[in-house]
């Protein structure tokens, strides 16, 4: 099925502009923090309670989030995130609970996608409490895709799936009735639902209301489990381990002294040591590569400035190539598109008219022109990196899921320091120890889409040691849902 979800797991992001209408919209967003709704609709205003002030001024989404459907309680309001290793997951599940301040539960869905996600005690739930969003996920198994707000005692339960995968932070529990419609209305903007399931009070076209009680009846009942029971196991063996050392050094100790003890002391000559200077040369510690970034949303700009103006041109008989732009520049050319095809002054008419300084190169047969400028004065920062490799591709997995973007992914590294090949030469051949480098590891990225460089600002801005590297336009393709820009980069492990 395709998918052309615009949410992403954490983003909220909102494009400044748009060169066309593809399934790799980055505008994606919590329905939690951003909702649109059609307030124009008749029927909803009819059967939209009234919001007292006091309702206006509180918090929408209800801290305890537990919700009792028949005589059992069921946990709901996880936070929930795809599965990378089935076979150990724990190791996954502490990595994003340590992240998350108060996480301290989690359960585990196996099935066509698996994940996982994340509870936390002060939200009311409770190890050994079932998770209503497996369950009703169980239940709605034959639909890959369903979005769904139930009428409980508590307020209004919402959750969306999509793909076999419930949304991060689309399991949640209103108060507020309008805060449900809008987080629905929300999701009813993305197309190809299986099942659109709301109140049948609400007078909303194509949806169905559902017995919850009754959908979930013979479900699997998943649990939600708690990692104390394995931090305490570790914090033994931690223990156990210092005690070892602690007896080994002990046992080393009093060996020495008893092999000091039966020892015949031998009288030694004094040796008077010779007065020597020694310089000490102050250690220069290596640059990371992640001090000097070019910063990413002025090169975005910048490149989009120029590209506009470029592919803005209309010179008769001359066609635009591709367009690069690196944090170094940006350069591009012209071909005669046809014979005799256009003026070598109608070229460079055009670039004084639209007041380039640089002046395009021309090819001795006059048929094509290169014309290259130069980003001196883009901003220099560091930017320290924050997440593990495999945590990198999981937020950027979850984005090319949610989105129906694919981005190519590969680890790579670059050592940083060391002896030139030159250097080594020199060092090997005096017999003397050859300077080694740091290397630091960072995964590569790159995606097509049809949106303009601003666009992807807010999405670029969540990650921190990303580095933009190259970004190209393809002018061939004419049509607006092309993916005529590719934008390629990297992203350091913390």
């Amino acid at each position: 099925m395709d998918d052309t979800n615009e949410k992403g797991q954490n983003f909220l992001f909102q494009p400044p502009t748009k060169s066309g209408s593809g399934a790799d919209d980055p505008t994606f967003a919590s329905s939690s923090s951003a909702k649109t709704v059609d307030t124009s609709a008749s029927d909803l205003n009819q059967s939209s309670e009234a919001v007292t002030e006091d309702e206006e001024q509180a918090n929408t989404q209800l801290e305890h989030s537990v919700i009792k459907i028949g005589r059992q309680e069921y946990a709901v309001g996880l936070f929930w995130q795809p599965l990378q290793d089935v076979d150990d997951p724990i190791h996954e599940i502490r990595e994003t609970m340590e992240s998350d301040e108060g996480a301290n539960l989690y359960a585990i869905h196996y099935g066509r996608a698996p994940q996982y996600g994340i509870g936390k005690k002060s939200k009311g739930h409770q190890e050994g409490q079932i998770v209503a969003g497996i369950s009703v996920l169980d239940a709605l198994s034959d639909k890959s895709s369903f979005v769904a707000v139930f009428k409980v005692e508590e307020g209004w339960w919402f959750i969306a799936v999509r793909n076999d995968l419930i949304l991060p932070e689309e399991d949640v529990l209103y108060k507020n009735e309008n805060e449900a419609k809008d987080a629905f209305f929300s999701m009813m903007a993305v197309p190809d639902w299986g099942y659109k399931i709301a109140p049948d009070t609400w007078h909303i076209d194509g949806t169905e209301e559902m017995d919850l009680e009754e959908l979930i009846k013979n479900t699997f009942q998943a649990r939600l489990l708690s990692l104390s029971a394995a931090r305490g196991t570790k914090i033994l063996l931690a223990i156990a381990t210092l005690i070892l050392l602690l007896v080994a050094v002990i046992v080393y100790l009093v060996i020495f002294l008893l092999d000091k003890a039966t020892q015949t002391p031998t009288k030694i000559a004094p040796v008077v040591p010779q007065a020597t200077i020694k310089t000490v040369e102050p250690t220069r510690e290596e640059e990371k590569p992640w001090e000097k970034l070019v910063e990413v949303n002025p090169f975005l700009e910048r490149c989009w400035s120029y590209a506009y103006q470029m592919k803005s041109m209309q010179v008769p008989g001359w066609a635009l190539n591709q367009i690069v732009c690196t944090p170094e520049g940006i350069s591009t050319g012209w071909n005669k598109s046809w014979t005799p095809g256009g003026r070598i002054a109608w070229l460079t008419a055009a670039y004084d008219e639209y007041k380039f300084v640089e002046v395009p190169s021309i090819n001795e047969s006059g048929t094509a022109a290169t014309i290259s400028i130069k980003f001196d004065d883009l901003p220099i920062i560091a930017s320290t990196p924050t997440l593990s490799i495999a945590r990198i591709r999981r937020e950027l997995t979850d984005i090319s899921q949610a989105i129906n973007l694919p981005i190519a992914m590969s680890v790579q590294q670059i050592t940083v320091g060391g002896a030139t090949p030159e250097q080594q030469k020199a060092a090997q051949a005096a017999g003397q120890p050859v300077p080694v480098g740091k290397t630091y590891k960072y995964l590569t990225f790159s995606f097509t889409s049809s949106y303009d460089p601003p666009a992807w600002e807010s999405f670029f801005d969540k990650f921190a040691a990303l580095e933009l590297v190259k970004i190209e336009y393809n002018p061939q393709s004419s049509s607006a849902l092309s993916n005529n820009w590719k934008y390629e980069g990297r992203i350091y492990e913390k």
